[in-house]
């Protein structure tokens, strides 16, 4: 039997499933050929490893790159597309500074695109307005809106002045933010939309009801809605909103004198003159008639309106210029400042008004600032004003007739008339106290010629009863309105007809400071009555401006001193002067004198010295009531001292 050798134990992977795994020196035991498979092996792992790995990574990134590519693609796609469309459309990050615009967005803003993108849209340096025409904040501006709360705008119209055409442009805007990863408001994205076409037609179809058809300016119910929403706005901004109200003077003379056209045309040439004279987020208005207010916001104290009351002063320097003829006129100003967000809107209108009139009432041209102590004078001259218009129909007028002597004769050679107001509750009221108010209200024009007709009658009545060689004449006072009133020759007219009196028996007597108004129209008006035979004084002469070369072209029979002269006659050596150089001009012009105001001896005699011829005055008699005057011409009175007794 042949020996048997005993069996191996099969030999084990390495690494075996037992999981022992070869030691090292079994590993370097291992034969050579053995060693060099495993790393064989092991490199060919690691080569099919990184094949898949490099695999991955040109897969990956090819991926990306088409991902680019087709993310480009569909940008250059949107942006063709957003360029195609007929609207303008921008993003805005938070910044301010703008991201994308179509090409639609430069035309309708009127920018180039580099100024576009070079602005900073927090604060644009560009004239933009709300769609009513006011000034906007920074922070009112619908993508600085969506960009502080994070909520769409939309359909914001908003007023650019465009930079390349100076024109204006209605754009609708709507803002729509977008957030980041971290949900903070990255960017806003806005669409503007040309709405000019609608605007202009909401314009001419809201025009008559918030325009003056004449001027095309805001009326009073679009102004009253503007100062209502600047006052509210004025807490916020902490500064004023004030009102200007502004009444043209010698407005009527215009009207009444070149006609009513050419009113019209004057009062558009102003509203445009307004304009120039204001920023553009200002606000004029037409309130009516020549009245016009202006509204100005963002003003620290009381000097900046009285620096634009100023500007608008200057702007009426220039004449006006109507059908070929220059037309100077002025303004009367009054300026209210609103106190804060608690100001009724139509108070402030109504102090602007009063302060107004008070200027008007200081003189032509005149500015004035509202003081709360006006309104107890304004309530007090509302009244006035009712009672006067009251005081025609209930028959509360009543003349007084001062006597006009002859300083020769020292007879009574006239009248004057002179209105005064039996008031049923004040009693008698002092002309001064209510002929400016009816001359500024327009009621002297009916009250003169109840006046001229009254004086008429009584002239009429007493040439009757007291026939002399003589005729004694009638003085009658025309205001600045009478005179410039075309129907005033008609009713001079019809009250010498209806009295029966001879025209010569008339005298009218004409401030100055009226004929110079307008000197070729008074002397036009002043022909017309001397060819009648109505006699013409000039009153007051000496405090107004006439210039001697029109003095010697009108048809004036007497000059008449005024009494300022008068008082310091024999005592003031100016006064006195002024009297003989008064005298010594009207008898080189073939005038005769009247000096008024004559309350002395001493004053009467130093005239007569002078060769005066008429006065009147308290040394003769004080006006007097119609029976008081009937009375005295009974008695055909010669006053002692006159030239006649020595």
């Amino acid at each position: 039997m042949a020996h048997e050798e005993p069996q191996r134990p099969p030999a084990r992977p390495f690494g075996g499933r037992d999981g022992a795994a070869c030691s090292l020196p079994l590993l370097l035991a291992a034969p050579a050929g053995t060693l060099a498979g495993i790393l064989v092996l092991t490199l060919l792992c690691l080569a099919v490893f990184a094949f898949f790995m490099i695999r991955d990574l040109l897969r990956a990134r090819a991926a990306i790159l088409r991902e680019r590519e087709l993310r480009r693609s569909a940008e250059e796609e949107l942006r063709a597309y957003v360029d195609l469309l007929p609207i303008g459309v921008v993003t805005i990050d938070a910044s301010g500074r703008m991201a994308l615009a179509n090409r639609r967005a430069p035309a309708l803003l009127g920018l180039s695109l580099e100024k576009m993108m070079a602005l900073d849209w927090t604060r644009p340096a560009l004239s933009i307005i709300d769609g009513d025409g006011d000034g906007l904040e920074d922070d009112e501006l619908p993508w600085n809106r969506a960009l502080s709360c994070g909520r769409k705008i939309t359909g914001i119209v908003l007023g650019v002045e465009r930079e390349d055409s100076g024109e204006w442009a209605w754009i609708s805007v709507s803002a729509q933010p977008r957030s980041d990863v971290a949900g903070a408001v990255a960017e806003v994205i806005c669409t503007l939309e040309d709405v000019t076409q609608q605007k202009t037609t909401e314009a001419e179809l809201t025009l008559h009801h918030l325009r003056d058809s004449l001027t095309s300016l805001p009326n009073r119910a679009l102004f009253m809605e503007r100062l209502s929403r600047a006052i509210l706005r004025s807490d916020r901004r902490k500064f004023f909103s004030a009102v200007l109200f502004l009444d043209l003077d010698r407005f009527k003379v215009v009207n009444d004198s070149l006609s009513h056209e050419a009113g019209d045309k004057l009062l558009v040439q102003v509203a445009n003159r307004l304009r120039g004279c204001l920023r553009p987020e200002d606000t004029v208005a037409r309130l009516g008639g020549d009245e016009f207010a202006v509204l100005f916001e963002d003003i620290l104290s009381v000097n900046d309106g009285i620096n634009v009351a100023d500007r608008i002063a200057q702007g009426f320097v220039q004449p006006f210029t109507l059908n070929g003829q220059e037309v100077f006129t002025t303004c009367s100003m009054g300026i209210a400042i609103s106190t804060g967000s608690d100001t009724i809107p139509a108070e402030l209108l109504r102090d602007a008004e009063v302060a107004m009139y008070r200027a008007k009432a200081k003189g032509e041209g005149s500015i004035e600032i509202f003081d709360p102590s006006m309104n107890a004078q304004a309530l007090a001259r509302f009244h006035m004003d009712a009672d006067l218009r009251r005081a025609l129909e209930r028959n509360e007028f009543v003349l007084h007739y001062q006597p006009v002597v002859g300083l020769r004769t020292g007879r009574i050679e006239g009248f004057e008339a002179l209105v005064r107001w039996r008031h049923p509750e004040r009693g008698m009221v002092p002309p001064l106290e209510f002929i400016p108010l009816a001359e500024e209200t327009g009621l002297i024009v009916p009250l003169g010629k109840w006046v001229l007709e009254e004086a008429c009658r009584q002239a009429g009545e007493w040439r009757r009863k007291f026939p002399t060689g003589q005729p004694r004449l009638m003085n009658v006072n025309i205001s600045a309105r009478q005179f410039q009133h075309r129907d005033l020759i008609h009713t001079v007219l019809g009250a010498l007809h209806a009295a029966d009196l001879e025209p010569g028996s008339l005298k009218l007597e004409i401030t100055e400071s009226i004929m110079m108004r307008d000197p070729e129209a008074s002397l036009e008006a002043m022909k017309v009555f001397r060819s009648m035979d109505i006699h013409l004084v000039v009153d007051d002469f000496g405090t107004g401006y006439s210039s001697l070369g029109y003095l010697k072209r009108f048809p004036v029979d007497t000059l008449k001193i005024d009494k300022s002269f008068v008082e310091g006659i024999g005592r003031d050596p100016e006064s006195s002067a002024i009297v003989a150089a008064v005298i010594s001009l009207a008898r080189s012009l073939g005038m005769r004198v009247t000096a008024e105001g004559i309350e002395t001896q001493e004053q009467m005699q130093h005239l007569q010295r002078l060769h005066c011829d008429q006065g009147q005055g308290y040394h003769f008699s004080r006006p007097l009531p119609p029976e008081a005057a009937e009375a005295l011409l009974a008695q055909d009175p010669r006053w002692p001292g006159s030239s006649f007794s020595q």
